[in-house]
């Protein structure tokens, strides 16, 4: 009787832990499936993407020819514009409790370093300095975000970041490729261009998502 009793009891205690192993696995897959997606792409979709766009930035050919003062600007409006893209997305690597404000965060990181590569090189090439200090309004918004915290400061860098910047960029680059000259800048563009635009989609369908757990939880 008493040996019966040992093993009904280890039967139990390994059932009890079958369970929680099936648990945990469901768990994991829940986990595993949430984190597949960035927005309402895959995130190999979205991977592939980026690396697309970084490869076609990095095969530009900076050339000598000097630029108008008219490229210049708009040469300094896209490294001004990226340089306020990169700092914020750095802030958000760090500081985002959503995986996929991270992931955006991260691939924006990815792009505006190798963007900001390529303007230097090209810039080096032509005799132009870009600017290296953050300007008040870079500063200032990353102030504001630096206030915040959780799904706040979520909220914030997608709509800061990942909405208005991109379309601020998107009009940047529109610009670019109907007015500039010079080769270099309408190669940035045209190469650059297709990657914001997937970012500002993107980062509208995560917003969404966003404003959505937000609706479901109230």
């Amino acid at each position: 009787m008493k040996t019966n009793r040992i093993i009904l009891g280890l039967a139990v205690v390994l059932a009890a832990s079958g369970v929680s192993v099936a648990q945990q696995n469901s768990a994991g897959t829940m986990n595993a499936g949430t984190t597949g997606m960035v927005g309402r792409e895959s995130k190999a979709s979205f991977d592939q993407a980026n690396q697309k766009g970084a490869a076609t930035v990095a095969a530009i050919q900076p050339t000598s020819a000097k630029l108008s003062s008219a490229d210049q600007a708009l040469m300094m409006e896209v490294a001004k514009g990226g340089m306020m893209q990169l700092e914020m997305s750095k802030m958000a690597v760090q500081s985002a409790s959503n995986d996929e404000v991270r992931q955006l965060a991260q691939a924006e990181v990815e792009e505006q370093t190798g963007l900001s590569a390529k303007l230097q090189e090209i810039a080096a090439a032509k005799g132009v300095t870009l600017p290296s200090a953050l300007d008040a309004e870079t500063t200032a918004r990353l102030d504001k975000m630096k206030a915040q915290s959780g799904m706040s400061f979520d909220r914030m860098y997608v709509t800061e970041s990942g909405v208005k910047g991109h379309e601020k960029l998107d009009g940047v680059m529109s610009k670019v490729k109907s007015s500039a000259s010079d080769r270099n800048l309408k190669e940035v563009a045209q190469a650059a261009h297709p990657l914001v635009k997937a970012h500002l989609k993107v980062s509208r369908e995560v917003m969404n998502k966003m404003s959505g757990n937000a609706s479901s939880g109230r």
